[in-house]
Order: structure tokens, then sequence, then C-alpha cells
């Protein structure tokens, strides 16, 4: 039967489809390493209280079997004392005292086991939570920017979250009905071989209709990256105060609201289709299984008719069935839930298992302020996956102290030039080399410490200005001289001063008593920043594009001068640091 159904299944699917979706020897031993990183992480985090929840998940699953043992032995009791006449009712009161006090450890053994759980799956959550978040704070910029790769880290954008938990649940749980069935399994089979076999063999269809609806679960989230990406992008864009001004004024809510409701409609039409047929399919085996027991207790009916076992022993085995029936079967529902939380899991260490691409010199520049020589040398760049140079040919020196002016097009490479100073991607051709040492050789930390920048797309954090501007240079966050300071330099304290809070006050609304300040503040604060890490050089790409032309003109008079003996790299389409550079 179970055969058929999955034929009803396939043919819907074209070639490719199905190949996505089959079950691969591959995967399963994706998962089992997936499985190990994941026990050796949580052991790692919290090893005793690991320990004492497999010791009393063991002692739990023992205990039912004492249970259904007393009980039994006091329904034989129970019938003696009825057929016989006795009056003697010691025995029975012992069995019953016993069977009240396995069910009192039962209930304790149970909440000690609860306690050790969600201490272990609360250290495993922070743990692996912060593995992957310090993963995303490290990942190199080449992998935002490959499609398949972005893909990737969408989807454990996605799946982080709640994956490694289930995962985590379905490997404890699995471990639980291992002791469960195996119990189970130890007492059955010293009576009837044959109960072991219609055990598993009644509820192996089900454990098969499950793997398979797992892979097409996982292989909708898989097909539908692109789906994925454009519905987050677009909720993004409706819950930005800055993109929904533009929304407003050209009409396009609503548009954008009906794009995001057909986006998130597809994929869940496609993932109620596969769950639909999983119900509908598993109904229709659990017949299968309930007719593996049905043939397990005919059985035992005639034993007992026989005069072979009592009628406590049927109580006991047929219980003894029903535990192992139904361990077996969570055994395999556990199996289909850790395959298709597993298939996630592999995508997400996948992803902590990506090398980086830039990779860290040895060499550390000298802890003093001077400038270092910095000496493009015929240097040309691809972005990864494109066959255009962004860069090509480029030679180019900057002395020590030198105040430049960038200038040029729109994707002429500007830019581009300062991601390559700034090492976030190597060169293709060339070199960049800073003080007679390629740039690829210097330790990372150290080449970062000499440089102040402010980038286009600057960061507009939650804190407070003095914390805003204090991240420049987190050694010094306490300097609320320095941080004035550095106000001072960019004009931004002239509005911070105005704030209720001044230096305290929270730059969100999503805070109490939190603003919003304008782009204009917002890039004068990070200039700020930029100021106060007083690194000895200073890029600034496009540092004033949002900043009124009053106040521009009077940050760049006083900017050289603020910088005397620092490297000044200045981005710009507009004339004022052109003209002073």
């Amino acid at each position: 039967m179970f055969w058929h159904l999955t034929k009803l299944i396939i043919p819907s699917m074209s070639e490719p489809e199905k190949k996505s979706k089959r079950v691969k020897l591959s995967e399963f031993k994706q998962i089992l390493k997936a499985a190990k990183r994941t026990v050796g992480l949580v052991f790692k985090t919290a090893p005793y209280l690991t320990i004492g929840l497999v010791t009393f998940t063991l002692l739990g699953s023992l205990l039912p079997i004492a249970g259904s043992f007393a009980q039994s032995k006091v329904i034989d009791e129970l019938i003696h004392l009825v057929t016989s006449g006795d009056r003697v009712y010691t025995y029975l009161m012992r069995l019953v005292f016993f069977t009240i006090l396995i069910q009192i450890l039962y209930g304790v053994i149970g909440s000690l086991r609860s306690a050790m759980d969600f201490h272990v799956f609360t250290n495993f959550s922070r743990e692996f939570d912060m593995l992957v978040t310090t993963k995303f704070a490290n990942l190199d910029d080449e992998y935002h920017e490959d499609p398949k790769t972005n893909s990737l880290i969408q989807k454990v954008r996605d799946s982080y979250g709640g994956r490694p938990m289930n995962f985590l649940d379905g490997m404890v749980g699995l471990m639980r009905h291992f002791f469960e069935a195996s119990s189970a399994f130890t007492v059955i089979v010293t009576y009837s071989p044959l109960f072991i076999f219609l055990a598993i063999l009644s509820t192996f269809p089900s454990f098969l209709n499950s793997i398979l609806f797992g892979k097409r679960r996982w292989s909708i989230w898989d097909s539908k990256g692109d789906a994925r990406k454009d519905y987050n992008i677009t909720r993004w864009f409706l819950s930005r105060q800055s993109a929904l001004q533009e929304l407003k004024i050209f009409g396009v809510r609503k548009f954008m609201l009906d794009r995001l409701y057909r986006l998130y409609l597809e994929f869940q039409n496609e993932q109620k289709k596969v769950e639909n047929k999983r119900a509908l399919y598993s109904s229709i085996l659990d017949l299968v299984r309930i007719s593996g027991l049905a043939v397990a207790a005919i059985i035992l009916v005639l034993d007992v008719l026989a005069k072979k076992i009592t009628v406590g022993s049927f109580s006991f085995y047929t219980s003894m069935i029903g535990q192992l029936q139904r361990a077996v079967s969570d055994i395999f529902s556990r199996f289909s839930r850790i395959y298709e939380d597993g298939l996630f899991m592999v995508d997400i260490y996948t992803f902590l298992d990506l090398e980086a691409k830039i990779v860290s010199g040895v060499i550390v520049l000298p802890e003093d302020s001077n400038s270092p020589t910095i000496e493009v040398k015929n240097m040309s760049f691809k972005y990864p996956g494109s066959d255009a140079y962004a860069i090509n040919g480029l030679n180019l020196t900057i002395k020590p102290g030198e105040h430049i002016a960038i200038v040029g097009e729109n994707g002429a490479g500007k830019t581009t030039l300062v991601k390559l100073l700034a090492r976030f991607y190597d060169v293709t051709d060339g070199s960049i080399v800073i003080d007679g040492h390629n740039i690829k050789d210097l330790d990372l930390e150290s080449w970062y410490s000499k440089i102040g920048t402010i980038f286009q797309e600057f960061a507009e954090y939650h804190f407070d200005a003095k914390t805003n501007i204090g991240v420049g240079n987190v050694k010094k966050i306490d300097d609320i001289e320095g941080i004035k300071e550095a106000a001072r330099k960019s004009r931004a304290n002239e509005f911070i001063e105005k704030y209720e809070f001044k230096y305290d006050q929270g730059l969100s609304k999503q805070f109490k008593n939190g603003i919003d300040p304008s782009k204009g503040q917002w890039q004068r604060i990070a200039l700020a920043r930029a100021f106060f890490k007083n690194a000895p050089i200073l890029i600034l790409d496009e540092p004033t594009s949002a900043i009124d032309p009053k106040a521009e003109f009077e940050i760049f008079e006083n900017l050289f001068e603020f910088t005397k003996g620092k490297t000044v790299i200045i981005i710009s389409h507009r004339f004022s640091p052109v003209r002073n550079a």
C-alpha cells in the first residue's frame, strides 16, 4: 500500500524536482555529522547537566516497565483472592504500595529531567546563537554578493532561530524513545520474538512516509530561495520609515503589500499541499500500525485461554507491546523530523564552515600615530562572479600626511578603491603596498587600527549619542571629553547640546524618550565617530552628502586643520572637499 501511495506523489513532479526530493544516503551521512557536532556542542556547554539528563531519561524509561509489571501482579493477586476466597491481603497491599511508589518516583524523576532539559536547552540556545551571530559578524563581503552563497545565508538567517532547538529536541526525544524501546524489547523478546517483528513492521511504512514528506518540506525552502529573498526585502521596505515616505508619495504601498501577500501565499500553498498529503497518507498508514497491535493482542488472548499465561501477564505483555510499538513509532517519527531539521542543520553548519576569503597576515604595524605610505601598483579588480573590471591597471602613491580627493563618474570605482584599501576584498591583479609591505601580509587588526572611515552606508546605532560616537574607539569609549571634542570637529555638538538628555540622548524612537536624528545629523555623528578614532588615515566616502552646504563648508574649512599630519582620502561629487584637498 505504501509504495502505491508514494507512486501517487512522485509522478506529480518533474524529473528535476524528483531528484531534488529523493532521500539520499549522502544526506544521512551529513545529518549524522551535524548530529555529532550538535551533541559535542551540547556537552561542551553543559557537561554535568547533559550527563544528568541522559541518566534521568534512562531511569524514566525503566520505571514504566516496573510499574506495568507491578500492576500485572496486582491483577493476578486480585483474581486469586476473588476465586480462592482467601482473606489475607498482605501481599496485595505490598504490591499496591510498590505501584504507588513507582508512580511517585516517576513523577520526581520527570520533574528533575524537565529541569535539566530546560537548562541544557537554554545553554545550547545561547551558545549556538552566539556561534551563528559571530559568523555573520565575520563573514566576508564576497559571500553576500555570490548568489548561491547568498541563498544559503538567507536560509540560515530564516531558520537558525528555531531549527537547532528542534534538532536537539528531536535527538533528546529519540534517546528517550530508544531507551523505552530497548527496555520493552528486552521483556518481549524473552516471550515471543514475533511481537518484535510485528511492532517494527507495522510502524515502518509511516516512517518512510514521514521521511519522504520531510524532504519535500525542506525542498520547498531550498527551491524558493529567490522568492524568500524577494519577500524579506519587500517586507524591509514596508517597515522602514525612510522607505515608507517614498512609498506613500508614489502610491505603491498597496502594490508592495499585495506583492508581499502573494509571495507569502505562494510559499504557504506549497507547504499546505505537502502537509495535506502527509496527513492523509499518515491516517491511512495508521491502520497498518493498529493491525499489528491487534494481531499481537489476539495471540495473547489465545495464550490466556490456553492457560499459557495469566491475565496479569496478558496485561503486562499487552502494555509492553504497546510501549514498544509507540516507542518504535516515535523513533521513526523523530527520525523523520530529525531528518527534516537535519537538512537545515547541514545548511547551518555549511554556513559556519565557510572559509574566510580575507585571511589576516602576521606583520604588525608600529603602534605610533605616523601615517604610512600607501602605494597602489598596477592594480586591477573584478568583483566575484563578474567578468568586468571595476578598476583596471591603477597606479597611485599616497604619501604620509597627504590630503587627496578622488573624483569620477558613478561606477568609476571610487568606492571600490576604498573597499580594497580597507581590505574587504583582495585585488585581482597587482598589489597594494603599505610602508613596503603587501597589504595581504599585514595583521588585519593592526591595519584597521590605522584607519578611520565614514562610508556611504554608515551605521545608525540605536545607542545614545555619546556611545554612537564612542564606538569609533571602544578602548576609549568612556572618554566623554574626547567624544565631545570629536562632536565639535564634525559640528554634531550643535544639535546634540540641544537634545533633552544631551549626550545621553537615545537615538532611536523604538526606545522610551528616544529620537530619530535627520540624515544630515546622522552623517555628522558618523563623522564624529571617525574623528574620535583619531587614526593616522582618514577615509571619507561622500562624508557630507546629506549635510547642508553651509555646514559642509564649515566642516571642510576645519577638517584639514584637525587632520594635520594625517592622511586624508575623500571621495566626493561636490566642489568643497575637492578644492581643499
